[in-house]
């Protein structure tokens, strides 16, 4: 009985410890994805590309004030499609 809570216990541990790394990996992808979409703004773009560049932005920063990692990435990806094409 005490060396399946023992488990337990660990098991319990290592999960918490990887939800945390999980959502430290969002932060800082949600930041860099911010700060990479400031650096695109600075270039030169079409008009369409720079107004979906600045909406991309709008709604990370909003989610990053919210602490939405997941929702901040999905717009840091719209991002990059509106760059890359």
């Amino acid at each position: 009985m005490r060396v399946s809570l023992f488990a337990l216990l660990i098991m319990f541990l290592v999960s918490a410890f990887a939800v945390g790394a999980a959502v430290a990996d969002g932060k800082s992808e949600c930041l860099r994805g911010i700060s990479m979409i400031k650096r695109e703004l600075s270039k030169n773009h079409p008009d369409d590309v720079r107004e979906r560049l600045r909406q991309a932005l709008s709604n990370a920063q909003n989610e990053e004030l919210e602490n939405d990692w997941s929702e901040c990435s999905t717009y840091i990806a719209d991002a990059r499609k509106a760059v890359r094409k």
